[in-house]
């Protein structure tokens, strides 16, 4: 292979074995997204992901260019338009951040398609001029309301609390982020672009490699992916739904006991919780919350209703999230291709490298953090672990909690032990057998302490703490080891000074 200067001469050679496509049905709302390449191959490798039937990530196309502004979103959106058969947008849903240029071209190539912005985007922005958890708590119910009403009473409350914020986040055209206005029938109601934050995690690694090295890299992470989610799904029964939408279900079943359900029609019913009523009705599949009809397999005042029929909740799931849907999404694979020995030759010029822009401060090759994220903790569990006391060799408790290491003496003339900070306890035992230890410490004359073994059987062991040794002492004692080395001869009989330091100051 080449090296990394000349890997993009090397670009045409590789173009038959990188141009065979696949095909798919995948879910109509596609996540847009940029990250940048640290190491031999400079620029933005920029991407779409999509969801399968069973809310997995389907990478769908990716393009490295030299910076992502307008026209490379232009052009790559151009060719996904084309090869995916988009025409003008009608029935898709694109979710990216709020990159400027990329919100001017998707009005131009694409005009019908609704583009959501990522929710969490938003909230980092409105955290840097309006801190604090309140207005975060109130942006995420914003957010998250499916219906008008609820929209306007959370954001009700943040123009209450500041007048300033209320403004700040209405020019941020609340349509692309609220579930209150987004579509329905497209059968996606998040509201964050995980998606794609998940494929660059996944390829970090492959980031910092050259062009064609990286590129090979992730063809081969889809195509692998690809293959093990077919086989994973072609068990699955073709008329149910997928086990991701099924515990989704089931999460809504738990949730369905605090709901009363009243009919009113044939199949027409009142779902009610103290003050709050929904309308739900089975042959529309429609609910007044318009959960049902963002989402695609229900809300709880659906499933409360369905299972007020004694009927199954997964035969009003929508078809999209059927196995038969899911297994036509991976029934196009990945060809593999040959290596760089197989390459044909090509009469191309062959392309050079991006310039390089040189970005102010260090690179960064990680994701960068939101502050609202926590880091993983790395914790091992204690759960069973006996503990043994490093004194007494007892187990059930530590040295902190030891009774040998009480303070004082008593009249059953328990022993007493000398801490790390010079302190202790005084005690005699002339019942056990064994080697004592007398520690004097003579704090008041600035002399450390000094440990004297006597090593005679059946007498007690004394310990007499008078003081602490201080930092200061410890320090000029290092102090007056390090000098007196110095005075010595080398062969360490000797003393080269005619005053020597004495070491026992």
């Amino acid at each position: 292979m080449p090296d990394g200067k000349n890997y993009f001469s090397k670009l045409y050679l590789c173009f038959d074995g990188l141009k065979q496509g696949w095909r798919g049905s995948c879910r109509r709302v596609i996540n847009l997204d940029g990250c940048f390449l640290k190491g031999l191959c400079s620029g933005e490798l920029i991407s779409v992901v999509g969801r399968d039937a069973n809310n997995h990530i389907f990478p769908i196309a990716w393009a490295v260019v030299c910076v992502e502004n307008k026209e490379n979103w232009k052009w790559f959106l151009e060719n996904l338009r084309d090869d995916l058969q988009l025409n003008d947008g009608f029935g898709i849903t694109l979710m990216s951040d709020q990159h400027k240029g990329l919100l001017e071209v998707v009005k131009e190539i694409l005009p019908i398609v609704e583009h959501r912005q990522c929710a969490r985007h938003i909230v980092a922005n409105f955290r840097k001029r309006f801190s604090g958890v309140h207005y975060e708590n109130m942006f995420w119910k914003a957010s998250k309301a499916s219906t008008e009403p609820l929209f306007n009473a959370a954001m009700k409350e943040i123009e209450v609390l500041n007048p300033a914020a209320f403004a700040y986040l209405m020019d941020t055209n609340p349509k692309s982020w609220s579930r209150a206005f987004f579509q329905e029938g497209k059968m996606c109601d998040v509201v964050e672009n995980r998606l794609s934050e998940s494929f660059n995690s996944v390829i970090r690694d492959a980031r910092k490699k050259p062009i064609i090295t990286m590129l090979e890299e992730i063809i081969l992470y889809v195509m692998e992916r690809i293959y093990n989610l077919k086989i994973k799904g072609s068990s699955w029964p073709d008329y149910k739904p997928c086990p991701a939408i099924t515990l989704l279900l089931n999460q809504l079943k738990k949730a369905q006991r605090y709901w009363q359900v009243l009919p009113s029609g044939l199949n027409q019913f009142e779902t009610r919780n103290m003050a709050e009523s929904y309308a739900v009705d089975l042959d529309k599949k429609t609910c007044t919350c318009r959960v049902w009809q963002l989402n695609g397999y229900g809300c709880v005042h659906s499933v409360a209703t369905i299972s007020f029929l004694n009927r199954d909740v997964s035969g009003y799931v929508d078809t999209m999230f059927y196995g038969a849907v899911y297994k036509n999404t991976y029934k196009y694979l990945i060809q593999g291709m040959n290596g760089s020995n197989m390459w044909p030759p090509t009469d191309f010029i062959p392309p050079l490298p991006p310039m390089k822009r040189r970005m102010s401060g260090r690179p960064k090759v990680n994701r960068r953090r939101d502050a609202s994220e926590k880091l993983p903790r790395h914790t091992v569990s204690k759960a069973g672990r006996k503990i043994s006391c490093s004194v007494c060799k007892n187990v059930g408790h530590n040295k902190v909690t030891c009774p040998q290491m009480k303070t004082g003496v008593n009249g059953k003339g328990e022993a007493g032990g000398v801490n790390e900070k010079g302190e202790g306890a005084g005690g005699t035992n002339g019942k056990e057998k064994g080697e004592g230890a007398r520690g004097v410490n003579e704090g008041q004359n600035g002399q450390e302490a000094k440990s004297v073994h006597e090593g005679q059987k059946g007498q007690g062991a004394t310990i007499v703490a008078a003081g602490r040794i201080s930092k200061r002492k410890k320090s000029e004692r290092i102090i007056k080891m390090k000098l007196a080395k110095r005075v010595k001869g080398k062969d360490g009989k000797g003393e080269t000074s005619a005053n020597p330091l004495e070491l026992n100051d």
